[in-house]
């Protein structure tokens, strides 16, 4: 018999959100910075350098905890559909997070790697994948509440987490469909009126 998938997501930048969980199990999750330090000697902005070492500290540390089979990150926004609107040095967060911790992941003997991209994540979490970010990430947030995934109470109660939450939902239906949990509207009112009575 196949094991279950282990599988971590990330939602990466500046700012990033992570669950994990074992297809079929209630996923952890959380969300955070991987620096708001790191200034250059001549002062000047956090450096991406910074950014990228946490990254990979990151990746080490949440590999070495959880002992991932799968690794799923939401898929960068390419660059033609930003032209004119964002900065070489956001553009390299954009790509080179994802490279880092890649990078660190493949060397720590995890090679399934996987994007998942914005739309694909919303159409299978919210029923919605045209949606634009400002207006699906409070949908997202709500449907994590609603299944019991985030508690309203929480201290983390960022959209990061809510996201990366999602595409783990995303990424548990893609790698094991016969494991994955329901998402679907009835099913999160079902579950939650339970959860009230209980």
């Amino acid at each position: 018999m196949t094991e279950a998938p282990r599988i971590l997501t990330l939602d990466l930048a500046s700012r990033f959100g992570w669950a994990f969980g074992v297809a079929g199990e209630k996923p952890a999750s959380g969300s955070s910075y991987f620096t708001r330090d790191g200034r250059s000697p001549r002062g000047g902005p956090i450096s991406n350098g910074a950014k990228f070492w946490n990254a990979m500290r990151f990746a080490s540390a949440a590999i070495e905890e959880h002992r991932p089979t799968n690794i799923v990150c939401e898929m960068p926004i390419a660059p033609s559909s930003k032209q004119g609107q964002t900065s070489t040095a956001a553009f390299e967060i954009l790509y080179g997070l994802p490279a880092a911790v890649r990078g660190m992941a493949y060397g720590l003997g995890v090679y399934e790697w996987e994007y998942a991209t914005p739309s694909t994540v919303r159409k299978h979490f919210i029923s919605n994948g045209g949606l634009k970010g400002d207006e699906a990430k409070p949908i997202v947030f709500r449907k994590c509440i609603a299944l019991g995934w985030i508690a309203a109470t929480d201290e983390d109660l960022s959209y990061d987490r809510s996201d990366a939450l999602a595409i783990w939902s995303w990424a548990e239906a893609y790698l094991a469909p016969k494991l994955a949990q329901p998402v679907d509207d009835l099913f999160v009112k079902a579950a939650s009126r339970k959860r009230a009575t209980a």
